[in-house]
């Protein structure tokens, strides 16, 4: 199997909120944990085995160097999901990723790596 990663991982447990964009009924959903992240996406677990390409908007808490905490909203798709035993490890990469959101995601990655 090819490395398609662009960027280098980090473990990152960390809670995170999620919901899915094409789904008008879909609520926020409060995922077990982030198991690791990167500039170009990051990996969850979620309850629900969700659809390669699935669009979702993620609201992620940010610790910085002085421990101080930021919510940050990322947009991503799926582009990959497998079974686990109580949940679904779902890999997502991000999407329209703005500056201010990219300066606060190598920020986190910075602290989760220290």
């Amino acid at each position: 199997m090819i490395e398609q990663r662009k960027h280098p991982r980090y473990e990152a447990h960390s809670l995170i909120k999620y919901k899915k964009l094409d789904d008008p009924l879909s609520s926020w959903q409060t995922g077990p944990e982030i198991k690791n992240i990167s500039l170009g996406g990051l990996l969850f677990s979620a309850y629900e085995k969700m659809s390669i390409g699935t669009p979702l908007i993620f609201k992620l808490q940010i610790f910085v160097e002085d421990s101080s905490a930021k919510i940050v909203e990322l947009h991503a798709k799926v582009v990959g999901v497998e079974d686990g035993i109580v949940s679904y490890d779902t890999r997502v990469a991000f999407t329209d990723l703005n500056a201010s959101q990219k300066t606060l995601l190598k920020k986190f990655i910075n602290y989760v790596e220290s």
